[in-house]
């Protein structure tokens, strides 16, 4: 263990996480100064060779997150999310609770998919536009929205990028998430959305019947289609993306190869210097910088050092080991990005597995903490935080940042109650 490198490592990824969590200075110059130091470090005090520290990036998430992002343009581009939310806003026909039921159900199952920030932005005008329509207050709508996106979040390796990590290093695919999670998934989204509708939604007015067929009136799905070739192509294209998945080919490869053929289906009238800005490139570099900081942790022996501590702790007891696990990740979430939590917590709970622990139920406390404390604090999750500067910005009377704090901690503690139940119902059973 080298004790001097880990104190620079960790100084430095505490510096970095600070800027990273606030919105006032942009943290990229930071991540790359950062990223000099601990490189410069590694070679010339501590000998670590080049090639070690380029295998600390985990290339194939990086790939995915550029690929990604060129996929998710296309599909926001061509309108194939707001076809589809706009259908559904039209088969509750105005039924406000109805309408609540479909938002929530289907923004956690999108999500599993699709980026949560992308969703929220397409979803949030929908939603103030037809409780405009309406006549009715949209912050509970949106509240129901965003807190459901945590909890679709734990369904795919896909959902999101901290999951996409965990199913790379412990080998959970599209079949070991719906197994492991699926249960998990359905019993926090149906308690959930009941809980709301008794307690928050039940309360509030109904829209009259008039204002129900304004609403009908106004939103048409086919005027948002701009081209049909297009639009049914990325349909095709987002499908087949996601069979591919599903039926286990390499995330990375599968968005690479699918963002490379709508490019192609685009040619005419997109090329990839047109939506190069579109590419979020500092976040591709802030991922590079944070696995080489985590992983350099775990070179130098930290995240072994950590596991055995806790081994010897837990006395082989699983039960505390899940409670640990569920415990660390869910406060780290509640205050801090949960993409750069997972990074630096993954080689401890990688090595803390090793050493002999059933690995399932771990597994699972570690994906719902990182997933589902962002409910918590908005400011522990980005999309809080951009539901709430929507709903400013739409002049939404009934949620502001105390609003989704008070209800959103309730939920987060109600759904850590449930994780924990589950993971431990879950030891009992098969471990």
């Amino acid at each position: 263990m080298n004790l001097q490198a880990i104190i620079l490592i960790l100084v430095l990824f505490a510096i970095l996480m600070a800027f990273f969590s606030q919105n006032k200075f942009d943290y990229l110059p930071i991540a790359l100064i950062i990223g000099t130091i601990a490189v410069i470090s590694m070679t010339t005090i501590w000998n670590v060779s080049q090639i070690d520290i380029l295998d600390f990036i985990n290339f194939d998430t990086l790939i995915f997150i550029f690929a990604m992002q060129i996929v998710v343009y296309f599909a926001t581009n061509n309108k194939v999310l707001e076809y589809i939310a706009i259908k559904l806003i039209h088969i509750t026909k105005g039924n406000n609770r109805l309408l609540f039921y479909l938002i929530c159900v289907f923004t956690a199952i999108i999500v599993a998919f699709i980026e949560d920030l992308t969703l929220s932005l397409i979803l949030v005008p929908l939603i103030y536009r037809a409780c405009k329509a309406l006549k009715i207050p949209a912050g509970t709508y949106m509240m129901g929205m965003t807190i459901t996106i945590n909890i679709g979040a734990i369904l795919t390796p896909i959902s999101s990028l901290k999951n996409l990590i965990i199913g790379k290093e412990f080998g959970w695919g599209f079949g070991e998430y719906f197994a492991n999670m699926g249960i998990l998934f359905l019993i926090t989204l149906i308690s959930t959305i009941f809980l709301m509708d008794r307690f928050i939604l039940k309360k509030e007015e109904k829209p009259t019947e008039g204002n129900k067929k304004i609403l009908l009136s106004m939103l048409d799905p086919k005027i948002v289609i701009r081209s049909k070739y297009y639009f049914t192509m990325t349909v095709i294209v987002l499908l087949t993306t996601f069979i591919l998945m599903i039926i286990g080919l390499k995330p990375a490869v599968v968005a690479i190869m699918s963002a490379a053929v709508l490019l192609l289906i685009h040619y005419r009238d997109t090329s990839f210097s047109d939506l190069k800005n579109e590419i979020v490139w500092k976040i591709i570099i802030l991922f590079a910088i944070l696995f080489i900081l985590s992983n350099s942790l775990s070179f130098f022996g930290f995240s072994e050092l950590i596991s055995s501590s806790l081994f010897n702790l837990l006395n082989d007891n699983i039960y505390l080991a899940v409670l640990i696990t569920l415990g660390i990740s869910s406060l780290l979430s509640a205050f801090l990005a949960g993409t750069p939590v997972t990074i630096i917590l993954l080689p401890i709970f990688s090595a803390f597995i090793g050493k002999g622990f059933f690995p399932n139920p771990i597994i699972i406390a570690f994906i719902s903490g990182v997933n589902m404390a962002g409910n918590f604090l908005p400011q522990g999750s980005a999309c809080d935080l951009l539901t709430l500067t929507l709903a400013k910005k739409y002049n939404v009377s009934n949620l502001n940042y105390n609003r989704l704090l008070k209800n959103g901690s309730i939920f987060a503690t109600f759904h850590f109650i449930i994780i924990l139940g589950y993971t431990m119902l879950y030891t009992t059973i098969l471990g």
